[in-house]
């Protein structure tokens, strides 16, 4: 049997998800030591370095030649620099729930252009359940008390939607490669991505600073080292495994899930969401089971 056909697919995305979501916590707990930029450039570098003993260990290797190069810099530009400022700067602007909404809107520009770039069909039962699941994913928002903390919901809603469309073409140009190139590595190209997309973070962080760093608090390493080997390092790895082998659409339709997965969270923290929030997750979930359906696969 195929190699890629033994590897638990469902699996390896959902664990993915699950430390995605588990992020969002994580993070709010850093930014109280430290600054966004901070949090950004050490997932990046941090993960990338920590990636290059993984590769020996995966029989894998760094790109080689400048066109390899080329495509861990521009894809890293997206996916890394873009995605992780969109992410703190949307939040900071237009406050988490405005950017959770805007920034899970990729897998609407995901089913277009892989549409238009790829040549995935979307059935109309998947394109169902991506409207669906952006509608759970609005409802649990809507479900969550609290004030929205944004300065600038304009400014900030550019941002996200920024973010999100350099997400959405990033993992196209991975789908791309990956079903277009048989001696594709996706091990090696996603530790390219760290490193070149941790470096063109650098001006972001001199631009922002450090000072409001917490350097002796061990809440801060603690945070830092989920948040690069969970968030980064596994939630990576395991999307662009599993974009590796499904549709551009199917994969990013569980994004949806990540918002989700926060949730839960915070109810085990003894933040008990309300019946609106619930019954928004129970509509995401059943958004992202549309998609995935055997049925909604194009014929």
């Amino acid at each position: 049997m195929p190699r890629d056909q033994r590897v638990p697919f469902e699996a390896v995305l959902g664990t993915s998800i699950l430390f995605a979501g588990l992020a969002y916590p994580v993070t709010a707990v850093a930014l109280d030591l430290t600054s966004p930029a901070l949090i950004a450039v050490a997932r990046a570098l941090a993960g990338g370095l920590i990636m290059l003993p993984v590769l020996r260990l995966a029989g894998a290797r760094l790109p080689r030649g400048a066109r390899g190069w080329a495509w861990a810099a521009l894809l890293g530009a997206g996916n890394i620099t873009i995605t992780l400022i969109a992410i703190s700067e949307g939040t900071r602007l237009a406050g988490a729930a405005v950017a959770s909404v805007l920034l899970n809107s990729a897998p609407f520009f995901v089913a277009v252009l892989a549409r238009l770039f790829l040549d995935e069909r979307l059935t109309p039962l998947r394109a169902a359940g991506l409207v669906a699941g952006f509608a759970g994913i609005v409802v649990v928002v809507a479900g969550e008390p609290g004030g929205d903390g944004g300065t600038g919901i304009a400014e900030g809603a550019v941002v996200c939607l920024v973010g999100a469309v350099a997400w959405a073409l990033a993992g196209l140009g991975m789908r791309y490669l990956s079903v277009r190139e048989p001696a594709f590595d996706v091990w090696g190209a996603t530790t390219a991505q760290f490193l070149c997309g941790g470096i063109l973070l650098l001006p972001y962080l001199a631009a922002t600073g450090t000072d409001d760093t917490d350097w002796g608090s061990a809440k801060l390493w603690v945070s830092l080292a989920f948040l690069v080997v969970g968030a980064q390092v596994i939630t990576y790895v395991g999307f662009y495994v599993a974009l590796a082998r499904w549709t551009s659409a199917r994969v990013f339709a569980w994004t949806f899930l990540v918002p989700a997965v926060a949730v839960v969270v915070e109810a085990v923290q003894g933040d008990l969401p309300s019946g609106l929030t619930l019954a928004g997750m129970v509509v995401v979930i059943g958004g992202v089971a549309m998609v995935t359906h055997p049925r909604a696969e194009p014929r």
